[in-house]
């Protein structure tokens, strides 16, 4: 039996019939999750850097490449109450349209301040315990996801008690909400049109950037925002998996490969995978690694349902013909959401030691992902699925469709 095929994608406009995200809903209860998560674990207050999580906790990304590597967005998250957003000054008006507490980032890390970073750092540390004071949650635990070094050693002089934000953070998204949802089907639809545009561009002669070019250009007039990797090859550099779109240029009987790695409305990925030919006569070899890779995949999905352990799930999904097996892909499986996100299943003889416990649960959300290619051989075949965990049983997400030529 097949997985149920999800085609409903809602609009942003809030018509009769097309319902769209309600975004104070999403940021409510995005934001009721961490504190949820917060208060199980005996943390009073989160400091957040990571533009996902602050994304996450409050609906808000300025600029967010930008601020992934400047210190110029982060959040205090307090684990009852508003949250105070702290933003690139000139971009206030972006915060302030969603939160009442909105004040200008300090600039105290050494990218910023030059010499004056031990000072400025101090300053910046001392003005979050007197916040944390305040809401008297100051000998509570203090979550920190991403710190610069000035910073962390100026918190530690405060003699607060910090600790890890990553484990509250990745528990409260690891389910999604039913508009977080509808943003990862819309996150879809938008990386589906990119792929029409892109493999319908496939020709001897366009170049690999060329290809990223077309896709890339249809994201942003779609609505996406950017693709963090460059995943996308043809012919030999199809075999091994992770070499990037270049100069290559595609040739007559090439396949082409690529991992959208695409984040799109409203910071939501879509991650999935499609290899296509460069013509119509593909080779038996190409043939074959197509059908492994589609094999493990449409199988791996079958398992995706609620109540099914991490280990059963890595014990039962389908095994690797011998020849593949070096060059597997070494996760069967990811949760997704404003990013790759936790359960990571793991091929049980790819792990050393112990590896994380759990089950799918309801609403979660993966990409059930496979590379097929044999060391040394011209051809490797990358296939990635998104798929929402229902009570009824695995939702594909997803609905581009897979290279009929290919298949056997």
């Amino acid at each position: 039996m097949m997985a149920k095929r999800d085609k409903r994608v809602y609009g942003q406009f809030n018509t009769q019939y097309e319902p769209g995200v309600d975004m104070q809903r999403l940021r409510y209860e995005r934001l009721g999750r961490v504190q949820a998560e917060m208060a199980a674990r005996g943390y009073g207050a989160l400091l957040l850097s990571d533009n996902r999580n602050v994304r996450y906790c409050t609906g808000v990304a300025v600029m967010p490449i930008w601020s992934a590597i400047n210190l110029a967005h982060y959040v205090l998250v307090p684990v009852e109450g508003s949250p105070i957003l702290y933003e690139y000054g000139h971009a206030l008006h972006r915060a302030e349209h969603f939160w009442d507490q909105v004040r200008p980032v300090k600039y105290h890390h050494a990218h910023w301040a030059d010499d004056l970073a031990d000072e400025l750092s101090g300053q910046w540390a001392a003005e979050i315990k007197d916040i944390l004071q305040e809401w008297g949650v100051a000998d509570a635990k203090l979550g920190l996801d991403i710190m610069d070094f000035e910073g962390f050693v100026a918190l530690q002089g405060q003699d607060l008690n910090l600790a890890d934000a990553d484990s509250v953070m990745e528990e409260a998204r690891i389910i999604k909400t039913m508009d977080e949802i509808e943003l990862l089907r819309q996150s879809a639809t938008v990386a589906e049109a990119c792929l029409h545009e892109m493999q319908t561009a496939i020709r001897p002669g366009i170049t690999e950037n060329e290809l990223m070019g077309v896709y890339w250009e249809r994201m942003l007039a779609a609505g996406g925002e950017f693709c963090s990797t460059r995943l996308l090859v043809s012919g030999y550099k199809t075999n091994p998996w992770f070499h990037e779109a270049g100069s290559k240029m595609v040739r007559p009987g090439d396949l082409v490969g690529i991992d959208t790695d695409m984040t799109g409305p409203e910071g939501y990925l879509c991650d999935i995978s499609r290899t296509f030919l460069c013509g119509d006569k593909p080779t038996p070899a190409q043939k074959e690694a197509y059908q492994v890779a589609y094999d493990f995949v449409m199988a791996t999905i079958e398992l995706c349902k609620p109540g099914i352990s991490f280990a059963e799930l890595a014990a039962e999904a389908p095994q690797f013909p011998e020849d593949y097996k070096a060059q597997r892909y070494p996760l069967i499986l990811h949760g997704i959401g404003l990013d790759d996100e936790p359960p990571n299943i793991v091929f049980p003889d790819r792990v050393k030691g112990p590896r994380p416990e759990g089950i799918l649960k309801e609403n979660m959300v993966v990409a059930v992902e496979a590379y097929a290619g044999k060391v040394g051989a011209q051809d490797g075949v990358k296939l990635e699925e998104e798929v929402w965990i229902t009570a009824e049983g695995p939702v594909v997400i997803s609905l581009y469709p897979y290279e009929d030529k290919l298949l056997s």
